[in-house]
């Protein structure tokens, strides 16, 4: 089977472009190299993966020429190269490539995650996500808003989690020279309480201002509580000030941008990991990465119930599920990992196993495989 994967951009380090990186991985791995072209409007920047990922062809920006550029690109594959399904990894491009799908009988699949669907949609993308042939979600939350708002029909949506690379990420001991670099504290004397993400004002739902306010009503009656706040954005300084009005500059660090190779070390230097995100126009998750790879890590995690977010969490073995503007549940759930060892221990383990058992990438590949064998 021939696939044209039609992407805005899989080098940055966001939720989106991990999920086509691996998307892309088990297609090239599922029918062969040679029968899997890539098409990016992004390029590589700065900021991306460390690790460089082959594409086909790539616009390199998001220029009204370089759209016109990846439209006509698209096209010309269509011509020459008879793809047999086009699959398009965000819902701004379904448009254009359900009307071109449509001109040549080609089988169409969408990938759909979470705020850009309830965030409003322009008519070329609510014209895609209502007729391209299948659409997968990465959460169940995800797919019941659009059967929902009646976008789709629930049998033509297919949830395919998030995975983890379980080579990478997996229970260990931190590497030192990881933990001094970021000047991180051991967990034998100290509670560590992480959260990592973009710290931008269009990331505002993630939370860190709320989690920033219950560590500070923590860190009054606990001394050995750390903040670690990973990641970069234009709202970092607000989150910086916020912490010096709190006085708490000594217990809160800001790591700034994460390689990816510091990356599973960085969890391991956790004692908790935590990731409460609202949901709203332009808010809110499907099932984001970061929880899924600190659980593979080992690490407990605390997320809400406002979105796609709350699918890490099983029966609450391995964390919480919280109302992301209930602080004080928040200050209690951390309160009590913080004073029970055998509790913190207990849900580490869980975390382990449920992230093994269901976020595995091979559990991923073989979806996709499932998925695509209802295709031939």
């Amino acid at each position: 089977m021939k696939v044209l994967f039609l992407t805005p951009g899989c080098f940055d380090k966001g939720g989106i472009s991990r999920y086509s990186r691996y998307q892309i991985t088990a297609l090239r791995e599922l029918f062969g190299a040679k029968n899997v072209r890539i098409l990016s409007l992004l390029g590589s920047e700065q900021d991306s993966f460390e690790d460089p990922f082959e594409v086909t062809w790539c616009a390199g920006s998001n220029t009204i020429w370089q759209q016109l550029r990846f439209v006509w690109q698209t096209l010309w594959q269509i011509l020459v190269w008879r793809p047999g399904v086009i699959h398009i990894a965000h819902v701004n491009l379904s448009g254009f490539t359900y009307v071109l799908a449509k001109l040549f009988n080609i089988k169409t699949v969408l990938n759909v995650y979470g705020l850009e669907v309830w965030s409003g949609l322009s008519k070329d993308a609510a014209l895609g996500l209502k007729k391209v042939d299948f659409v997968i979600s990465d959460c169940h939350y995800t797919a019941g808003y659009l059967e929902q708002e009646r976008y789709r029909k629930r049998d033509s949506i297919t949830v395919i989690w998030d995975c983890v690379d379980l080579e990478r990420f997996y229970p260990a001991q931190a590497n030192q020279e990881v933990r001094k670099k970021f000047q991180i504290p051991d967990q034998s004397g100290h509670f560590i309480i992480m959260s990592l993400g973009r710290l931008s004002k269009a990331a505002a739902h993630k939370g860190y201002d709320r989690l920033i306010n219950v560590f500070q009503r923590l860190a009054i009656k606990y001394e050995n509580t750390r903040l670690v706040i990973g990641g970069k954005g234009d709202n970092k300084e607000t989150y910086e000030e916020m912490v010096r009005n709190y006085n708490l500059t000594d217990k809160v660090i800001f790591t700034g941008m994460v390689e990816d190779k510091d990356l599973p070390d960085l969890y391991r230097c956790a004692s908790v990991f935590s990731l409460v995100s609202d949901r709203g126009i332009g808010r809110g998750e499907g099932i984001p990465l970061t929880p899924l790879e600190a659980m593979a890590c080992g690490i407990p995690v605390i997320v809400g119930n406002q979105d796609g977010s709350q699918e890490a969490v099983m029966d609450n073995l391995n964390g919480s599920v919280i109302d992301p503007f209930n602080l004080e549940e928040h200050v209690e759930v951390l309160e009590a990992l913080l004073c029970s060892s055998e509790l913190l221990k207990e849900k580490s383990r869980f975390a382990a196993n449920i992230a093994r058992t269901h976020f595995s990438y091979v559990n991923f590949k073989n979806k996709h495989r499932d998925f695509y064998s209802r295709l031939s």
